[in-house]
């Protein structure tokens, strides 16, 4: 069975010049049977009790009669393309290509384009972290290693000469079929080290077996570096490098399915990194292009990637995925002012896009994204933030970690120590203080707070309590309490959101009729 379904529009079958992976299936329709063909598919799939979906769409040619949105439940945005001699679509037609933020392919680039396509538009994500905590220390290395919690490891060295072989992996990069593999360090170093990451492949014939061998450094590390793929399931081995005289911050290595130039973990995924390597991942869809713009913060998550997309994209309107992929599960979206501001900057370019204010804007979340919903909120202003199981006071989920959840996420420790540099009693309220400084700082009095919480929150028992204590900065707080812990009726928090966030939106729809 195909992994992609691919459809073309247009007389010339590109099929029939490029050279397509069996894990590609492409379909080419004449632009005049469009509309019949589609439906056709329809009632096919609907008798097989199977969903129709195509992973790629290339317009090569169109007629006026031709009826794109047809098209519209079975492709995602990021996804059409359109050949550069596509002249003058009708205002039916250019609406279709806006909305699913089509791009076009010239002549000169049509080849690239085509080049590898089966690695581009799959279907799924995948990332993960191999964590410093995982790194094997070279047993010859006769300098002091200081672990700043699972962050880094920060090592001094004094190896000006050549370089010298720092740290490995206790356990190999797992490679699937048909993927490429995708590595980003994340480190900090003084300006007289260098650095380079060493990647190996076994490959075995029948009597000698031997490594291909990729080298990662200097300017190939300011970006994602990409690993070929393999038509067979295979594995990877690091080695870091290091030279020169100084201090470095060895921090998480990750690892995920590439798609090239097309995106981060899906297509039209979006990334922004600071000066110290860390990175957020947003993903922007127009939807039907009316208020409101929904914004999903995802919640903690080991797997690296989007949550909510399917969540999201049932409502119709437009809306950002906001995904952290940074320590174990992710840092609450707190960061450098840099990555802060970008974040910041990118969701006010969307509505601008749009053609939006932040009146049409509405930041959602559950658990970890509350705090990123609430965070962002204070800079934002937006009309509305819908909120489950909401956490605002982080310093304080790292301190009832010991007594309340021990063992449990020793992950907020790690935030701390990340954030204020320090993990004891006077870092908890420093922490605490990064929201509520920015609170009182801020104005939320045109701002309405929906929030499902739990009556008996374990990580943080009194966000919901404190933001009613600060209701007159807020223009409304509409909350409701389930008796439990924080992981205690996950399914009734998630009924109440998708409840409210249904209720916000009818808000705006109810304004337009």
């Amino acid at each position: 069975m195909s992994d992609i379904m691919a459809l073309q529009i247009g007389k010339e079958n590109l099929a029939d010049k490029y050279s397509l992976p069996e894990s590609v299936e492409w379909i080419n329709f004449d632009a005049q049977d469009l509309n019949d063909e589609i439906k056709k598919m329809k009632l096919e799939y609907k008798k097989k009790k199977k969903r129709l979906h195509f992973n790629l769409l290339v317009i090569s040619d169109l007629v006026a009669e031709t009826d794109l949105m047809v098209l519209d439940d079975f492709l995602e945005a990021h996804t059409v393309f359109y050949l550069d001699d596509v002249k003058q679509p009708t205002s039916r037609q250019e609406y279709f290509l806006t909305k699913k933020l089509a791009k076009k392919i010239t002549k000169d680039n049509i080849d690239d384009f085509m080049t590898d396509i089966g690695y581009k538009f799959f279907s799924g994500q995948q990332g993960v972290a191999c964590t410093p905590d995982l790194f094997k220390i070279n047993p010859l290395f006769d300098g002091q290693v200081v672990r700043m919690g699972h962050q880094y490891i920060v090592v001094d060295l004094d190896s000006e000469d050549e370089y010298y072989p720092l740290a490995s992996g206790t356990y190999s990069l797992y490679v699937d079929k048909g993927r490429k593999l995708e590595l980003w360090l994340e480190y900090v170093k003084d300006q007289n080290i260098d650095l380079k990451i060493e990647v190996s492949k076994p490959k075995y014939d029948a009597m000698n077996p031997n490594l291909d061998i990729w080298h990662i450094e200097g300017e190939n590390l300011k970006n994602p570096a990409v690993i070929n793929g393999d038509t067979e399931n295979t594995f990877l081995n690091f080695t870091i490098f290091v030279k020169g005289k100084g201090r470095v911050k060895l921090g998480d290595l990750h690892y995920r399915w590439s798609r090239m130039e097309q995106g981060f973990f899906i297509n039209g995924g979006e990334r922004i990194a600071d000066d110290n390597r860390e990175e957020l991942f947003y993903y922007f869809d127009p939807g039907d292009m009316k208020p409101p713009l929904n914004i999903y913060f995802s919640g903690y998550k080991t797997k690296e990637g989007f949550e909510g997309y399917y969540l999201a994209k049932s409502k119709k309107s437009p809306f950002m995925l906001i995904a952290d992929t940074r320590l174990e599960g992710g840092r609450f979206y707190l960061g450098s002012k840099e990555l802060e501001d970008k974040l910041v900057k990118v969701i006010r370019e969307k509505l601008k896009w749009l053609g939006f204010t932040n009146k049409d804007l509405v930041l959602t979340g559950l658990s970890m994204g509350t705090f990123g919903a609430m965070y962002y909120g204070l800079s934002l202003e937006p009309y509305a933030i819908i909120l489950g199981k909401p956490l605002l006071d982080v310093g304080d989920i790292a301190m009832n970690g010991r007594l309340h959840r021990p063992n449990e996420f020793d992950t907020a420790l790690d935030i701390m120590l990340a954030s204020v540099g320090e993990n004891d009693e006077t870092a908890v309220k420093k922490l605490n203080d990064v929201f509520w400084d920015k609170f009182r700082k801020s104005n939320l009095k045109n701002t309405k707070i929906y929030a499902a919480y739990m009556k008996e929150d374990d990580y943080d028992p009194n966000a919901f309590y404190e933001m009613t204590q600060n209701s007159d900065q807020i223009d409304r707080v509409v909350g409701h309490g389930y008796t439990g812990r924080h992981n205690d009726n996950s399914p009734a928090i998630i009924k109440w959101f998708i409840t409210e966030f249904d209720h916000v939106i009818s808000n705006f729809r109810d304004k337009e009729s």
